[in-house]
């Protein structure tokens, strides 16, 4: 296999240093350097800054629609920001241009002004340049096309609401003093400011405050006690969730529910814990996975509702299935009912370490499947017993990469240049159907299924496998220079990150906890709480009942379902033998290298854009565009 292997890597490297390198096919020339580029995920409009100014770029006809100057921007904002120490710091921490998730809209960092602009007209829908505060925050609320801002003006913190058809703030409203909010880094901030619209209400958790505002008048209804990290709507209209983290990897937290007419605590005591895991809403009841256990709690009271906690010591995962809950302690797993009773005789070990990741867990077919840093296997769900009398053992130290393949219900999965394929109705572990030599294993971030095989791939690799095990094609590259580039949005959907089922991520422990919402008897009902909304999926869902999608509905249809479906390619920067910089172009289905182009720096700012595979390239004071090939 390896003789194999190696064969085909050769034939790879030469046809890579002897296929002549493309240049351009259009060029974009400005007077100024290029310092920022992004594209705008539903217009697909490409938005540079160059100089004073910042235009748009139609990805299709490839031509300028729209320019913006300073005498669109407006007058430098008044001298008194200028002069606040915290201002500087902002800005330099924020990007000049970034494209809000889910929306027409980019938002632009310029001359000391904060600005958004519809990427479908050019208009500047918003420009602080006339006012006497500066935007520290915006939060974009899609289904009602506007922005809550978070404003600092004359040492005071104040929260407006920003009408987007308008342009017009509808009102303003003063909360804190500033000093007090300014101990969170951005960084910090983007984790855990949240705004969500409920009717006539809109709840604001900003730098560790929760807010309620009316909607309406901007009125402040009330500003919680305590300091909070998360919050979560109860179905009831009546009360919040809250989990308040002593910083943001905070070793303990405390449960709490509120009023939502007063925002004061409707239990004597919070639940303390060392972290919260996952958390339904039955309607009269909650229940509350926490690290040391987990139990249902009356919603009016916080008593216990289980005479004893299920045993949770080191609890990290929690997966409902029907009315059933599956969870992980330290490495054991236990299944229970909605009545805390083990449905298993005992608890299953599904790893030697209890700090070992858990790539996947769930139900497959009457089957439980386990994959973890060092074991995988199979339990059947109704006694808890193992289908296999001994686990697959996995090399910790190496990537454990899976995929399902929904025709035979099986999973298909990685490690340690091994490929094992999980068929529940098999007796005993299976046999590697696939062994190869993988040269840039630990760098692997994506494993995906096509009818013929599966493609394993990462930064500077690619291999496609067929099911009888042996290589269709590999590819591999070295890096250019010490930097990496950066990562554009488009260039990673266009690419093998972030495609759901094939990305080796996707269940990987760590991810921020929601709430799950059930009727009484248990069933699963569509959340109260959309919480924060800014995948491309989350946003598709709001083009029929959004403002903000209602002028470019027919556009963003079309481009969603380009970029949904562009998974056929890898997007490689690599260093060719004769020194250049080049993005290749690789074809998943065949290994076949569809183009090469060449770049002239080693962190080269580009977007590829998923509906035409056109490739926009900064090079100084141009922009070169790279049709599809």
């Amino acid at each position: 296999m390896k003789k194999i292997t190696f064969s085909i890597i050769l034939v790879c490297l030469v046809a890579f240093s002897a296929t002549a390198q493309r240049k351009y096919d259009e060029i974009i020339t400005t007077e100024n350097s290029v310092k920022d580029m992004v594209q705008n995920e539903i217009t697909g409009i490409v938005v540079f800054k160059e100089g004073g100014t910042v235009k748009g770029l139609d990805p299709e006809t490839k031509k300028i629609v729209w320019t913006l100057t300073k005498d669109d921007f407006g007058s430098t904002s008044a001298g008194d920001i200028l002069t606040d120490p915290d201002f500087g710091k902002l800005f330099k921490e924020k990007s000049d241009l970034s494209s809000v998730p889910g929306s027409p809209y980019v938002e632009a960092y310029i001359n000391s002004k904060y600005i958004i602009i519809n990427t479908d007209s050019g208009k500047v829908v918003y420009n602080s340049s006339k006012e006497s505060f500066w935007v520290m925050q915006s939060d974009f609320i899609p289904e009602t096309d506007e922005y809550l801002l978070t404003l600092k003006k004359d040492g005071d913190m104040a929260i407006a609401l920003l009408d987007m058809k308008t342009g017009e703030l509808k009102w303003n409203t003063t909360v804190d003093k500033a000093k007090s909010l300014f101990s969170f880094s951005l960084k910090e901030s983007s984790n855990t400011n949240k705004a969500t619209v409920h009717g006539s209400v809109i709840y604001y958790l900003l730098y560790g405050k929760l807010y309620s505002f009316d909607r309406n008048s901007g009125k402040l209804n009330w500003k919680a006690e305590e300091d909070y990290s998360r919050f979560f709507l109860t179905q009831n209209d009546k009360n919040i969730v809250v989990v308040n983290s002593k910083g943001l990897f905070a070793a303990k937290e405390y449960l709490n529910v509120l009023n939502t007419e007063n925002g004061k605590s409707i239990w004597k005591e919070s639940i303390k814990t060392k972290r919260v895991v996952y958390l339904e809403d039955w309607g009269t009841k909650l229940l509350i996975a926490h690290y040391s256990g987990f139990n249902f709690f009356d919603l009016n009271t916080g008593e216990k509702i289980w005479k004893k906690d299920a045993r949770g010591d080191g609890l990290k995962r929690v997966i409902p299935i029907d009315q059933d809950f599956l969870y992980v302690a330290e490495n054991e797993m236990m299944l229970i009912n909605k009545d805390g009773e083990k449905l298993w005789k005992k608890f299953i070990e599904i790893s030697d370490d209890k700090e070992d990741p858990i790539y996947y867990l769930g139900k497959v077919g009457e089957k439980v499947m386990y994959l973890t840093g060092t074991y995988g296997n199979m339990v059947d769900y109704k006694t808890g017993v193992k289908l296999w009398k001994r686990n697959i053992k996995f090399e910790k130290d190496r990537p454990v990469l899976p995929t399902y393949d929904e025709a035979t219900n099986s999973y298909l999965v990685y490690n340690d240049e091994k490929l094992y394929k999980f068929d529940p109705s098999i007796s005993d572990k299976p046999e590697p159907f696939a062994k190869v030599n993988i040269k840039k294993e630990k760098e692997l971030n994506s494993i995906e299924l096509f009818p013929w095989g599966v493609v394993l791939s990462g930064p500077l690799e690619v291999m496609g496998v067929n099911m009888d095990g042996t290589v269709k094609y590999h590819l591999t590259y070295s890096q250019p220079g010490e930097g990496t580039r950066r990562l554009l949005k488009s260039a990673a959907i266009a690419g093998s990150i972030g495609l759901g089922v094939g990305s080796a991520v996707s269940s990987v422990k760590g991810a921020d906890i929601t709430m799950t919402y059930r009727d009484s008897d248990g069933n699963m009902r569509t959340a109260v709480a959309k919480g924060d909304q800014t995948n491309k999926d989350q946003a598709k869902a709001y083009a029929a009942g959004s403002a903000a999608l209602g002028i470019v509905a027919a556009k963003f249809n079309s481009r969603f379902n380009a970029m949904k479906q562009n998974r056929d390619f890898s997007y490689i920067f690599a260093k060719a033998d004769s020194g250049e910089k080049i993005l290749v172009k690789v074809s998943k289905v065949d290994g076949v290298e569809v183009d090469k182009i060449i770049f002239n720096n080693n962190k080269p700012v580009y977007e590829v854009d998923p509906a035409t595979q056109n490739i926009f390239y900064v090079s100084d004071k141009s922009i070169q565009i790279f049709n599809k090939k």
